[in-house]
């Protein structure tokens, strides 16, 4: 792999292409901390940071064959600078939401009003479970909601951890971006109303 370190990173990428599985190291070796620090810098999050990182390498690997990139490291800054955004977006979302229950709390919004909105929106989020591959809704079930730990539900299932932590985070990528529009609709809904 030393020789690796030697090649240019246009090289790199024309091996990559090639699915060169030690070009893809070589990338990660050469980047991955680089992405990490940027992403950990502006979210202040490790895990969220090395979930950002993982997931622009996965999707490098993935795409690598219809690839259309000069510039590696370009590539890649621009890939983890739009998933921080994107990421701080959504939390900035979820963040408004849960402000507006809370302040309708505050000023004495109907109890019953408050359940029924609860209770659809854990019908949604059930209903959007449901719809997950078979595998996957049921490691996301063993995690949340009978509280298992990634290797518990890996003996428990005859899964690596690492399969296991992948289905979580799969589900609740899927989760987040169905679940994304109902609460937008909801603001705008609340933007229009008062």
């Amino acid at each position: 792999m030393s020789s690796y370190k030697l090649y240019t990173d246009k090289e790199l990428l024309h091996l990559l292409k090639a699915d060169d599985a030690t070009a893809f190291s070589e990338s990660y070796v050469r980047y991955g901390e680089r992405l990490y620090k940027q992403a950990y810098h502006v979210l202040r999050n490790r895990e969220d940071a090395k979930d950002i990182v993982q997931d622009i390498f996965t999707s490098l690997w993935n795409k690598r064959a219809e690839l259309q990139i000069n510039n590696l490291a370009g590539y890649l800054y621009i890939a983890n600078r739009n998933q921080v955004i994107k990421l701080m977006a959504h939390k900035k979302i979820s963040s408004v939401y849960f402000d507006w229950l809370q302040t309708m709390a505050e000023v004495g919004a109907d109890i019953t009003d408050h359940a029924i909105q609860e209770k659809q929106l854990q019908e949604l989020v059930e209903g959007e479970v449901g719809k997950l591959p078979s595998k996957m809704r049921q490691v996301f079930n063993l995690s949340r909601k009978a509280h298992l730990s990634h290797k518990e539900i890996a003996a428990k299932l005859h899964l690596s951890e690492a399969t296991v932590k992948t289905q979580v985070k799969n589900a609740l990528r899927i989760l987040r971006s169905k679940l994304e529009a109902f609460l937008y609709a909801i603001l705008l809904l609340l933007y229009w109303l008062f």
